[in-house]
C-alpha cells in the first residue's frame, strides 16, 4: 500500500512538473519576473508615501490651515 502511494506521488509530481515546464517558457518567466518587480516597486513607493515625516508634515499643514481639530475652532 505504501509502495502504491509512493508511485502515485512520483507520477503526479512528474506530471505536474511536465505541465508547468511547458507552461512557463522563457518569455512567460521574464514577464512574471518583471511584473513581480513592478509590484515590489509600487509597494515601496506606497510605503514612502506614508512615512513618519510625510505624515507629520501633512499634520502640521492641516493645523496651519485651521482644520476641524485645530485649537482655533475651540470656544
Amino acid at each position: 500500500m505504501q509502495l502504491l502511494g509512493l508511485i502515485l506521488l512520483l507520477a503526479s509530481s512528474w506530471y505536474l512538473w511536465k505541465l508547468t515546464s511547458n507552461f512557463l517558457d522563457e518569455p512567460t518567466k521574464k514577464e512574471l519576473t518583471n511584473s513581480f518587480n513592478n509590484l515590489k516597486n509600487k509597494f515601496s513607493e506606497g510605503k514612502q508615501n506614508f512615512s513618519k515625516a510625510k505624515i507629520s508634515e501633512a499634520w502640521e499643514k492641516y493645523k496651519e490651515e485651521g482644520g476641524a481639530l485645530s485649537s482655533k475652532d475651540k470656544k
